[in-house]
């Protein structure tokens, strides 16, 4: 602190909320001197003009930039100079770009009474300023209060292991006031076995000194419950050893996905043994079907014609078992990915739709991490829907008819770029395309059919939804497939008008350049 009082800026758009902290900071010090302005520019020439400034505060929005903006600023030529960072509540970047900028302090303004914890956490830095201390271990300690109140997940700062700082979300997850968890060890909060976890992850992540992830069945609060706990430790901790932990209890989830495997469980035997005996059933009918065809006198044309009916009957409820089938696993979370090509895919998948007129036109090879078998199911089914439902049932017959056309290479060599018009195609054909998408990792299959209305996209990936007729299974196939994965799928209008579906992945974790 400064021979002279204190002086502090504080920089803030709202007039109300400049005199209401300027009120808080002459409570805290009653000696200070309170500059406010209500801009970065405005606090630029207030920290060039003044003699000394002890602190500066801002709120995070402003009108000509942000705090960080300010900060940056503020610092060049006077890197020592403390900054307080009033920021709107739950904004997990924001802290994160905060920590990088290397605020000292961080208040959220959804926090109880946050004018008057901002007038403390500003009296503290400027108390805690020596002339050669000013980036040591109040600075430390601002970081650490960053990153536990910038989360709204239960988050604690743990030193020598003992609590030094909690946030309110840790403070209900163990279920005692926060005087009592601040300087205890995890012996003096939790039952010894979940102590003992919780200490050998800690001494884990310390160890190794980078960030450690676990699955722990604990006793929290008298209740059992199922935590994943991250570990990370403080590289600038100087020796001492500090460690963060972030704790989100997913008992719920954790019941809920016992409950579906449960489920799951009973529903792929059921399929199974239904689809054994309805294939035994089918056998039959078309065995019967054949004999009675057979012994039919040449002139029974009636008779003929039931028996052509009954066979489209058996036809379609053997689908409804391949389908019925193919379902089992369907939504499996893929543990062990491996880099999938989807124009390889796509061509493999190709092979197996019957489509005789269709054309498949791949134009990018987008390399996903994925279950290979399950990628390949999801485009045959992609594939038939556009074959079944983008043909001659839905377009009007034109000329010429389409030139069927493989673009082969990952950039389209040899393909036409530029989509057919509908208008101009052959109705009993239809062209599907495979392209990488431009603004996330994914890729697209697009057709040039009569497209799906705005109105049926969110139901069209539900399990047995068809507002043609049909089984209503290959693009719930599809949905289940894409969650399995973790990717997301949208529905939307190809170029042409026809429909598109597309496929992203927006974590590096499942997709390869």
């Amino acid at each position: 602190m400064t021979a002279c009082s204190p002086h502090v800026l504080y920089v803030d758009p709202d007039a109300g909320c400049r005199d209401r902290i300027a009120d808080e900071l002459r409570r805290e010090l009653p000696d200070v001197t309170v500059t406010t302005v209500r801009s970065a520019d405005e606090a630029v020439d207030a920290v060039a003009d003044a003699r000394e400034i002890d602190c500066v505060a801002s709120a995070f929005d402003l009108p000509d930039g942000d705090a960080l903006d300010l900060l940056a600023q503020v610092r060049d030529g006077n890197g020592g100079l403390p900054f307080v960072l009033f920021a709107d509540g739950g904004d997990e970047r924001v802290a994160s770009d905060a920590i990088t900028a290397g605020v000292s302090e961080y208040v959220r303004s959804d926090r109880r009474d946050p004018y008057r914890t901002l007038a403390r956490r500003v009296r503290e830095v400027v108390e805690g300023r020596t002339p050669d201390d000013s980036a040591g271990t109040r600075s430390s300690d601002g970081r650490h209060r960053l990153l536990v109140e910038g989360t709204d997940q239960p988050m604690a700062v743990l030193e020598d292991g003992r609590y030094r700082l909690v946030n309110d979300a840790c403070v209900d997850l163990v279920g005692v006031p926060r005087e009592r968890i601040l300087g205890s060890s995890d012996d003096d909060l939790f039952p010894a076995e979940t102590a003992r976890t919780l200490r050998e992850h800690s001494d884990d992540a310390l160890a190794a000194g980078e960030r450690r992830e676990h699955r722990i069945d604990a006793e929290v609060n008298g209740e059992a419950t199922v935590l994943d706990i991250v570990h990370f430790p403080d590289p600038d901790a100087d020796g001492r050893r500090v460690v963060g932990r972030v704790a989100r209890d997913v008992t719920d989830r954790v019941d809920r996905e016992r409950l579906l495997r449960t489920e799951r469980d009973r529903l792929e035997a059921l399929s199974s043994a239904v689809a054994h005996d309805a294939r035994n059933a089918i056998q039959v009918i078309r065995g019967r079907a054949l004999l009675a065809e057979e012994s039919l006198p040449d002139d029974a044309e009636e008779s003929r014609e039931h028996l052509s009916a009954l066979d489209v009957g058996v036809d379609r409820l053997g689908d409804l078992v391949d389908s019925l089938e193919s379902l089992r696993g369907l939504n499996d979370p893929v543990t062990d990915p491996m880099p999938v090509s989807i124009a390889e895919a796509a061509r493999d998948a190709w092979a197996t739709v019957a489509a005789p007129d269709a054309t498949l036109r791949v134009r990018a090879d987008p390399l996903m991490l994925g279950d290979p078998a399950r990628v390949r199911t999801m485009l045959e089914n992609l594939f038939r829907n556009s074959v079944e439902h983008g043909s001659s049932a839905t377009r009007a017959p034109a000329e010429p008819a389409a030139e069927r056309v493989d673009g082969g290479d990952p950039c389209g060599g040899g393909a036409d770029s530029t989509p057919t018009p509908r208008d101009d195609r052959d109705g009993s054909s239809v062209t599907v395309t495979v392209d990488a998408l431009d603004d996330a990792r994914g890729f697209a299959v697009s057709d040039d059919g009569s497209g799906i209305p705005e109105d049926e996209r969110d139901r069209v990936l539900e399990f047995g939804y068809s507002p043609t007729g049909g089984t209503g299974l290959g693009l719930g196939i599809v949905s289940g497939i894409a969650d399995a994965h973790g990717w997301q799928i949208d529905v939307a209008d190809s170029d042409s008008g026809g429909a598109r579906f597309e496929l992203r992945q927006e974590t590096l974790d499942s997709f390869v350049s």
